[in-house]
């Protein structure tokens, strides 16, 4: 009962995202195995990506019938022209695809294999399309393009609101004191935690229904869950920066009780660079003249770091360390045998830097 009651109809456009990428993995690895011969495993591979297809429409059709449906916002007016371009071919695919999956399906259990490969030539490609598609929709409306707070308002009922009270937030009955902190954190700083206090102006407890994070958010919780009437809660997240440079937003998604569309709480992460490597991608054009470029290394902090090495990861560029400035400044010579065929490789610069995870950057080259 406690897994219903934290049930939010918000959590399924991530999960529908999750099964169609499942889907197309699964028909791009049952097409590789029925060319290999593996009929066996080409089964197994499709009939799992028949389950996912099938676990997506339902999930599909709970949330858009049982909670709400979405719109992308109109502050991204390009944005939008391509989403549709996308979306309009994904919804009459996804429709007339149906029938066409089912009678591959059926032609294929009944051993009709000459049939099943006549009608898998356009099934495929367009099953996929709509696989990929759904991901790409799903990044882009819920991901990518977020609605801003004040879009989120001319949209909503009358009841749901949003207010900018000095500096705050406020949805229906819900006031967020503020939805963005920017913190400046160390290189190589393992987290930081943030805080969003929230109140309750109204006359009834509401209850927080979702507090999604990206894969960058160690946890996130709330003081108070549901927030009595005339309450207030904090809403804190801790994330991860150890591998994080120069600036990243990150966000809380935030949805509670009777509210159609989610806050979103961000945090503004600044993490000042120990050192630049620039360029960090060397590139020579095919046929040029195979001259050495260089690669700089400079130190940015007060604290020195030394180059202790460097490393070609391809013999055909050869990699040489120069001291400008001892740790301060380093050069990196790279000079290729040949510029006649393409190359893809890196350089692994050695330091004695004492935080491990900075300790051994890279340098990209290229040949194109």
């Amino acid at each position: 009962m406690e897994l219903l009651a934290a049930f939010s109809y918000e959590s399924l456009p991530p999960i529908n995202a999750v099964l169609n990428s499942i889907s197309a993995i699964l028909l791009v690895t049952g097409v590789l195995l029925i060319k290999a011969g593996k009929k066996e495993a080409h089964k197994r591979a499709m009939i799992g990506a028949l389950i996912s297809s099938a676990l997506f429409l339902t999930s599909y059709l709970i949330y858009h019938y049982t909670a709400r449906h979405t719109t992308f916002p109109t502050e991204y007016p390009v944005a939008r022209i391509v989403y549709l371009s996308i979306l309009i071919p994904h919804v009459i695919l996804a429709v007339v695809n149906l029938p066409f999956i089912i009678m591959l399906v059926v032609a294929a259990f009944r051993g009709n294999f000459e049939k099943h490969k006549k009608l898998a030539r356009f099934t495929f490609p367009s099953w996929l399309f709509v696989s990929v598609t759904g991901v790409i929709i799903y990044l882009m409306i819920y991901q990518w393009f977020p609605p801003s707070t004040d879009s989120k308002a001319s949209s909503s009922d009358p009841s749901e609101k949003v207010q900018a009270l000095s500096g705050s937030t406020r949805v229906g009955d819900i006031v967020y004191e503020s939805t963005l902190h920017e913190i400046k954190a160390q290189a190589g700083q393992d987290q930081v935690e943030v805080s969003f206090q929230i109140s309750n102006r109204g006359n009834e407890p509401v209850k927080v229904t979702q507090m999604d994070s990206g894969c960058a958010c160690l946890a996130v919780e709330i003081s108070e869950n549901p927030i009595s009437a005339g309450g207030t809660a904090t809403i804190t997240g801790v994330f991860d920066t150890s591998k994080m440079r120069g600036s990243t937003e990150k966000k809380i998604t935030v949805s509670t009780e009777g509210q159609k569309h989610p806050v979103f709480l961000k945090t503004r992460i600044h993490v000042d660079p120990l050192y630049d490597v620039i360029e960090s991608m060397t590139t020579w054009s095919v046929g040029s003249k195979p001259e050495p470029k260089i690669v700089k290394f400079n130190v940015k902090r007060s604290k020195p770091i030394h180059v202790l090495g460097a490393e070609s990861m391809r013999k055909e560029v050869a990699c040489e360390v120069l001291e400008v400035e001892k740790g301060r400044e380093y050069h990196l010579k790279l000079t290729p045998d040949s510029t006649a065929e393409t190359l893809l490789g890196f350089v692994r610069i050695e330091t004695d830097c004492e935080i491990e995870q900075l300790a051994r950057p890279l340098a990209y080259f290229s040949i194109q």
